[in-house]
């Protein structure tokens, strides 16, 4: 799942293993006119989800959190 959130474009994830669902999470900085995005954030595996709508949404917060943090 893609989104936007402030000047970052995010791609949230899970990965089905095993019948467990791992969050990612993907933080790219929106492109100023004419450059191109670019990844600034890999989540890696976030946590162990029982399905992928928690892992979704695990990923989600976190990559949110995060540009919070992080937004300069």
């Amino acid at each position: 799942m893609d989104f936007k959130y402030k000047q970052f474009s995010i791609d949230v994830s899970c990965l089905e293993e095993g019948g467990h669902y791992y969050a990612r999470a993907k933080i790219f900085r929106r492109p100023a006119q004419g450059d191109g995005a670019h990844e600034v954030k890999w989540s890696g595996d976030i946590g162990d989800y029982r399905s992928d709508f928690e892992a979704v949404e695990a990923a989600q917060r976190w990559a949110m959190q995060w540009c919070d943090t992080n937004d300069k």
